[in-house]
């Protein structure tokens, strides 16, 4: 069983004024980092140990950019998003910067819908004749004040 098991995932560079803080990715595979001396966020992969910096180049700063052209001054928590694509980092007590990881899954795509043809008019047609509808005048009642519209042929419909 592997319930209690304790074992070393990975390295990181050694800090004697700091802990690290991590979160778990949602599938468990990796950890995020806050390295808060050496101003980076890291990945460490859980099966491999394998170290990568996500994001900060190691100079302590607030500017935003891609992977190592971003600045971190001292990050301090980290926390994943639920589908795993975005970091939430809190550098210094009042600052949350958003760290993409990945791009985020496109919306779902949805069939066009095909509309056939309006066969309306076929339709009318087709009753032109038919014994079984009313001969004479039709009444429609039209409106929520019943209105009536009344002595409309059948030949005008269906002509």
């Amino acid at each position: 069983s592997t319930a209690g098991r304790v074992r070393r995932v990975a390295a990181l560079p050694a800090s004697d004024d700091y802990y690290y803080t991590a979160a778990a990715s949602p599938d468990g595979s990796a950890l995020f980092v806050a390295d808060h001396e050496n101003h980076k966020i890291r990945r460490v992969e859980v099966a491999t140990g394998a170290v990568t910096t996500v994001a900060g180049s190691g100079a302590e700063g607030s500017a935003d950019g891609v992977g190592d052209a971003a600045q971190f001054s001292h990050p301090a928590t980290v926390a994943v998003s639920p589908d795993g694509s975005t970091l939430l980092v809190r550098t210094g007590a009042t600052t949350l910067r958003q760290v993409c990881v990945a791009a985020p899954p496109p919306p779902p795509s949805f069939a066009p819908i095909v509309v056939p043809p309006s066969t309306l008019v076929a339709d009318l047609k087709k009753t032109r004749g038919d014994a079984s509808l009313p001969h004479g005048p039709v009444t429609f009642i039209v409106g929520k004040e019943e209105q009536r519209i009344e002595h409309v042929s059948k030949n005008n419909l269906c002509a």
